[in-house]
């Protein structure tokens, strides 16, 4: 009896001790790592305002208590043009001072330099700067409802969008896609529904007809003038049927800097559910920070 005792007490000190080595913690010092600003604004010279969030990066291994620790208050923002300073961002509200509005005094103008600079007391400023491009050359955008049907019987339309590219420039489009529908109110004193505006869905792209076509932001279609420089040129696209609903097609001459952003951004974001995926960075223009500052041409198609 006191052997088997004895036995059982051996037994519950070397489980013991597993726990304590299975348990064990161990401390690591998380690698260094530039603390900076982080801002995204894309504009186009069909904006008059735009607004922005101020935030800040935290290393991989640095715990964040509240999320609202991303965001960055009492920072400043001004755009330049050609060196000059051409607006100063105003912040939202006392409450919402990370978020930074501003209204253009002036349209971009082609072949200007466009500078945005980002400070704060307790951080290095960002800068990034673009140039504005020259206007786009769109023939004409048409949809072809219904145009296809897939293996299921499903239908499909067709967007083609008919550019025109400069010769011995290095070019980047993208086409947007989304689908218009209508907001509509009940009036319960009439019982009549009334439609009061309408809101937009972006829609991916179920195929191209060029394989050199990528997905990008928002799931819009990123082509480079690579394999058409200087010629006509048909971007088409294939969507699941519209059906009754109005189709936008959104068409941009967009810089080399927003194309890697994009194409960066939706890579990222189709691999943060995949372990076996390298891990993938987001491009960013920005000096001394990160994020994306970019500048457009754009074009708006209404399709019904």
């Amino acid at each position: 009896m006191k052997k088997i005792a004895f036995l059982l007490l051996l037994a519950s000190m070397a489980l013991t001790a597993c726990e304590d080595f299975f348990s064990q913690t161990v401390e690591i010092d998380p690698p260094p790592y530039d603390k900076q600003l982080v801002f995204h604004l894309n504009l186009t010279d069909q904006d008059s305002a735009f607004r922005f969030v101020l935030g800040r990066n935290f290393g991989i291994l640095e715990s964040v208590r509240f999320y609202d620790d991303y965001f960055v208050k009492g920072g400043t923002a001004e755009l330049y043009q050609d060196g000059q300073k051409w607006l100063t961002c105003i912040p939202l509200s006392t409450d919402s001072s990370f978020v930074f509005t501003g209204v253009l005094p002036a349209p971009f103008q082609t072949g200007s330099n466009y500078e945005m600079r980002v400070g704060h007391p307790d951080f290095t400023e960002a800068i990034a700067t673009q140039t504005m491009l020259k206007a786009l050359q769109v023939d004409s955008v048409r949809i072809k409802k219904s145009a296809t049907s897939g293996g299921f019987g499903d239908k499909f339309d067709l967007i083609d969008v008919f550019l025109r590219d400069e010769a011995g420039v290095q070019n980047f489009y993208e086409v947007e896609i989304t689908l218009r529908f209508p907001n509509l109110e009940f009036d319960p004193i009439t019982g009549m529904v009334d439609t009061i505006g309408y809101y937009e869905f972006n829609r991916y792209a179920d195929g191209y007809s060029d394989p050199n076509i990528v997905v990008g932001f928002k799931g819009a279609g990123l082509i480079s003038d690579q394999f058409f420089d200087g010629q006509a040129y048909k971007f088409q696209a294939r969507i699941n049927a519209s059906h009754n609903q109005a189709v936008r097609v959104k068409v941009r001459h967009i810089t080399p800097d927003y194309y890697k952003w994009s194409r960066s951004y939706e890579k990222k974001l189709g691999s943060e559910d995949n372990p076996l995926v390298e891990p993938i960075s987001i491009f960013t223009n920005i000096t001394d920070g990160l994020g994306i500052f970019s500048l457009a041409r754009e074009q708006s198609y209404l399709l019904e």
